[in-house]
């Protein structure tokens, strides 16, 4: 034979049987996996969500501060803010800037 084989370690559990069943022997430490960026712009992803939130917030604001529900059915502004940032944060998803 041209190289020996390397027994098998035999464990000793506590009940005796002598087995490690559904345990991989690893080694100490496993490869780290390669980061992979996420495709699409994070500029475009990060304006469309801070405009969403601007947009909640102001409608917030309108809702408990201007008035009520009148001021905020009157006040388009909130729902336009909060709609460009989710168009900008689909378009981040998928295009690169």
């Amino acid at each position: 034979m041209a190289g020996q084989l390397t027994h098998k370690k035999v464990y000793q559990d506590n009940w005796g049987t002598g087995a490690r069943e559904g345990y991989e022997d690893l080694g100490p430490a496993r490869p780290l996996r390669a980061a992979q960026k996420a495709p699409g712009s994070p500029l475009l992803r990060g304006v469309g969500g801070l405009g969403i939130v601007g947009g909640i917030f102001w409608g917030v604001y309108l809702l408990f501060y201007g008035g009520g529900m009148i001021a905020l059915q009157q006040n388009h502004g909130p729902m336009a803010v909060v709609g460009l940032g989710a168009v900008c944060s689909v378009l981040g998803k998928y295009l690169r800037v």
